[in-house]
């Protein structure tokens, strides 16, 4: 069984629900709007492996800020299942090799997260997009955010809206997860209720596998916003009627286990024929999975319905039958964030405006998290980390985010 890390690097640093805005420490207070280096600590591999095995910790000192940074303190650092593929080496976005850290070369690791920022060089452009304790998620991949801090050049950084004021946690899990779920619920089948568009005719329905992933319980989400059925499918576990409970809580209209949907006593496919009704239709499948149930996923859509994957948990090969292409004209294609970013800049700050605001509000919460806080000698952060590493690839647990407490002078 695997053991638990201590009390006090378990600790929760934020609160979960609408915290007072987070003071500055003393150490930061003086360091607040100055450009000058700084100690940082940081996450790092050294080469690709087991993440249990291969990740590092790193000290070493930032440079002064040059025009057009900005100096962040991380507040939270995301982990993601991506991160795990990143630190083996099989995944196509990979973090800067830095030569400039110390006598090895290293990555450090991170794709999402939130930060405040501490400082800038006035440039004629940084100084009026952002401020001094401004919060900030990542609008460019790989930026490092397992650290402590960090130079980031101001164009790769998004401000949240004071408009919509979030919590730590809900800033940490904001820039991957939900985008992808809004993006797939939009661009293949679109079913988000853009103003002006033509209305459907019949209401229209998803199913998707890992409906219990944090992208999963932001599709049940924005689904219901939408006015949207979604039938979910997730692995059966011992607490299997209190996963069911709480994803119908979310909005979530159907929930299966694997087994019960492709068990032949189920009829499942006379029970969703019946769900979805002479009124509706099913017209979008998503997949995270793969295996069997996806093509059983996919023989349930409409004529012409399109099938999405934006991952492959099961690591098993996605076999689709010719006949769903021939007869049933079946559109079959993938999704990646980071892909759609790149061309989609402007649409995208939009996009982000508009999820802010759903959390905010309530409408969209974020996933269950847990902050696991890094700090001490370099060999008790490291079995912290080989433990929440082992845990993620397992699938056990809440979503991680990282935490670097701040060392008394």
């Amino acid at each position: 069984m695997l053991a638990r890390a201590p009390r006090a690097q378990l600790a929760s640093v934020v609160k979960p629900h609408r915290p007072a805005p987070r003071q500055l420490s003393s150490s930061a207070r003086s360091m607040a709007g100055f450009t000058c280096s700084v100690e940082s600590r940081a996450v790092v591999f050294a080469e690709h492996g087991d993440p249990a095995k291969v990740l590092q910790t790193h000290k070493f000192r930032l440079p002064k800020l040059s025009k057009g940074e900005v100096r962040l303190r991380f507040e939270l650092g995301a982990v993601n299942p991506a991160d795990i593929n990143v630190i083996q080496g099989v995944y196509p976005s990979k973090p800067q090799v830095r030569k400039d850290l110390g006598p090895e070369p290293v990555s450090i690791m991170g794709n999402e997260g939130v930060a405040t920022v501490e400082g800038f060089v006035e440039d004629g452009e940084v100084e009026h997009k952002l401020k001094l304790g401004d919060r900030v998620v990542m609008g460019a991949p790989q930026l490092g955010t397992w650290a402590s801090r960090a130079n980031i050049p101001a164009s790769s950084l998004i401000a949240l809206p004071s408009s919509h004021p979030l919590t730590l946690r809900q800033a940490g899990t904001l820039a991957i997860n939900p985008p992808t779920a809004w993006r797939m619920l939009s661009d293949f089948v679109p079913l988000n209720p853009v103003e002006g568009a033509p209305k459907h005719a019949k209401k229209q329905w998803v199913i998707q596998n890992g409906a219990n992933s944090a992208v999963g319980v932001a599709v049940i989400q924005l689904a219901k916003a939408w006015g949207v059925g979604t039938i979910n499918l997730v692995r059966d576990r011992p607490s299997i009627d209190a996963l069911k409970d709480s994803l119908h809580a979310l909005g979530a209209d159907h929930v299966l286990t694997y087994d019960e949907f492709l068990s032949r006593d189920s009829n499942t496919r006379a029970k969703v024929k019946e769900w979805v009704g002479d009124e509706g239709e099913l017209s979008l499948a998503l997949n995270c999975v793969g295996g069997k149930e996806t093509a059983e996923m996919a023989k349930l859509l409409k004529v012409g319905g399109q099938l999405v994957t934006y991952g492959g948990m099961a690591k098993q090969a996605l076999a689709l039958p010719p006949s769903l292409f021939i007869f049933k004209k079946l559109v079959s294609t993938g999704f990646w964030l980071s892909n759609w970013t790149q061309t989609h800049p402007a649409e995208r700050a939009t996009m982000m405006q508009r999820i802010a605001a759903l959390v905010s509000d309530g409408t969209l919460r974020e996933p269950e998290t847990e902050v696991v806080e890094l700090g001490g000698a370099d060999d008790e952060v490291v079995k912290v980390l080989g433990e929440v590493m082992t845990r993620v690839q397992e699938g056990r647990g809440k979503k991680v985010l990282l935490h670097w407490k701040e060392e008394q002078a």
